[in-house]
């Protein structure tokens, strides 16, 4: 394994709005390069310009700088500058709390779990991913991580501090029950069992976190029993949702070494996975006609019977209003829904995502617009949304997701007919 120091010049992505699927805005890596040497890993295609990824970590030693340099210039203000410039400690509640409502709005920081690991052993020696975190700390930022390894226990510390003035989301990546198959496909991430033990901890200690069950591999991940075995043992560990998922398999260095690893080791799956990529798409993407089966109904059906939820949750930003927060998850979940489980068109659910983003883009609080009669102007919606939104906000849901909920059920129950 070979390490380098190096300096970066940027760290944050672009900014995301209305993510179905982790509900962050910013993204980042504290490392290039990942040695958990995961077989399926899409950080070895070509496209990232990263050559021997899993071999060559190079470790962004400025991370927290750049990161400090970057909040700053998005307009973000420290709690550390606050109390020098404006004696913030003198300050009472409301005067605090009213300077805060001036600031941007809080952004949801994806520190790990982007295309490398930010709690890869490296991390155990570098911290890089520690210092990141101590920076959002005094930025007061809430923070999501997705990881395969329980060194996140480490930083329990900084996570129960950002929980307090934000939230912290700590998920792990969950895919095989079996912690042998487990090792064959993530040879240098922690076990399976121990990111349960992992999760169980951070759920004790009252931060939010979850099981991205996501990739599950094609013929060897999407079995009934591998599946609901995950469900059950994330509901036993105290997560509030499991996530699932499909793989993509980019055409090039990706594909060639993971189907190297699947002749040697599942032979009798080669011929399969060949056929499910053989289109060579560049995202990776799946033939969907030749998988065995749809990974994400077959878990909304397995989550439905165990009693834990296929849906990741938008949790509320602080300052944000309760009823935005509320509309804007439900939003979210009929989009995502509506594509990814029903196989719906994009523009099918384009209305709620557009309406979705204008309003993570920033409007005031809707039950107060709704009580001046303004909903409708201010939202810019035609008749049929404004009806949806109003059911959100009066019972937390409403008739379209009631409906998708309807033809999920029937969709499941036709397959196991």
């Amino acid at each position: 394994m070979q390490y380098e120091r190096i300096k970066a010049k940027s760290l944050l992505s672009k900014p995301i709005m209305a993510d179905g699927w982790f509900h962050i805005n910013r993204s980042m890596n504290a490392y290039r390069g990942c040695e958990h040497g995961c077989v399926y890993c899409d950080g070895m295609s070509e496209s990232y310009h990263v050559d021997n990824f899993l071999t060559h970590i190079r470790i962004k030693e400025n991370a927290a700088q750049i990161l400090r340099r970057e909040l700053k210039k998005a307009g973000f203000t420290s709690k550390s500058e606050l109390e020098t410039e404006t004696l913030w400690s003198f300050l009472d509640e409301e005067d605090a709390k009213r300077l805060a409502m001036k600031s941007p709005r809080k952004q949801v920081i994806g520190v790990c779990g982007g295309v490398s690991d930010g709690y890869q052993p490296a991390e155990k020696e570098h911290e890089i991913t520690r210092q990141v975190l101590e920076t959002l700390l005094d930025f007061q930022m809430p923070v999501f991580v997705l990881t395969k390894s329980d060194l996140v226990l480490r930083d329990l510390d900084l996570l129960k501090r950002i929980h307090e003035v934000a939230f912290a989301d700590v998920l792990f990546t969950i895919t095989l029950v079996d912690d042998m198959v487990q090792r064959i496909f993530e040879p240098r991430a922690s076990t399976t069992s121990k990111r349960h033990s992992a999760l169980k901890k951070v759920r004790k200690e009252g931060l939010f976190g979850g099981v991205m069950a996501t990739p599950i591999i094609p013929g060897i991940g999407d079995t009934y029993e591998n599946m609901r075995g995950l469900a059950k043992e994330a509901k036993r560990t105290g997560a509030q949702f499991i996530l699932w998922g499909g793989m993509t398999l980019k055409p090039g260095r990706q594909k060639k070494h993971f189907l190297n690893v699947i002749r040697k080791r599942f032979p009798e799956k080669l011929e399969l996975l060949k056929r499910i990529f053989r289109k060579n798409h560049p995202y990776g993407h799946a033939d969907y006609k030749e998988l065995p089966v749809n990974i994400m109904l077959r878990g909304y059906e397995i989550c439905k019977d165990v009693g834990i939820s296929d849906r990741t949750i938008r949790h509320r930003l602080p300052n944000e209003p309760e009823a935005n927060s509320q509309v804007l998850g439900a939003l979210l979940d009929i989009a995502f829904r509506q594509t990814y489980l029903l196989g719906m068109s994009w523009n099918k659910s384009t209305p709620y995502r557009e309406l979705a983003l204008r309003i993570e883009n920033g409007v005031d609080d809707l039950s107060k617009i709704r009580e001046e009669g303004e909903l409708a102007e201010k939202l810019m919606v035609d008749s049929q949304l404004l009806i949806t939104v109003e059911e959100i906000l009066d019972t937390g849901s409403c008739q379209v997701l009631d409906d998708i909920h309807l033809r999920l059920d029937e969709l499941v129950s036709r397959n196991d007919a």
